[in-house]
């Protein structure tokens, strides 16, 4: 072989594992528990690899999610040094207190809420460390343009009544 066909061939395969190594998959469902990033903002990812959650969430089960929020965080290193607005994604266990209750669905690997009348579409993205959910162009007069960046909590969740 040729010294040029050798470099073009290699120069080939490293492009293939470059852009394999970065592609982000559509994701199928959300199941379980699964927090804001922390260290996020409205449309800029995580800078922590989302390490640190927000103390507001969600439960996806059964075409119903649950708003949820965390309620015993002592975490002292919260975005905009807010004591207790976050926890670290690797705790063994968090007290969370139940909020609203709204539908949502899945269609097509697209995350579909549904509140006052109105289906939100937000097409979700796996980024490895978490889910990135940017909502559709065609918006619900309650939707923002704000950018979910969500990771699951794989802990355990205390229900306070």
């Amino acid at each position: 072989m040729s010294l040029i066909r050798v470099n073009v061939i290699l120069i080939s395969l490293i492009l293939l594992f470059l852009f394999l190594s970065f592609k982000t998959y559509a994701v199928q469902e959300l199941k379980g528990a699964w927090f804001e990033c922390e260290f996020s903002s409205k449309t800029n990812k995580p800078t922590d690899d989302c390490n640190m959650l927000d103390n507001d969430g969600f439960i996806f089960n059964k075409n119903i999610v649950t708003h949820i929020s965390v309620v015993d965080s002592q975490e002292p290193n919260c975005k905009k040094n807010k004591f207790g607005q976050c926890f670290q994604s690797d705790l063994k266990f968090v007290t969370v207190r139940k909020g609203r209750q709204d539908k949502f669905n899945y269609k097509n690997g697209k995350l579909i809420l549904t509140f006052l009348g109105c289906g939100q579409v937000f097409h979700l993205k796996d980024e490895i460390k978490y889910v990135e959910a940017v909502p559709d162009k065609k918006k619900c007069f309650w939707a923002g343009k704000k950018v979910f960046y969500l990771k699951k909590y794989n802990g355990k969740l205390i229900f306070k009544k």
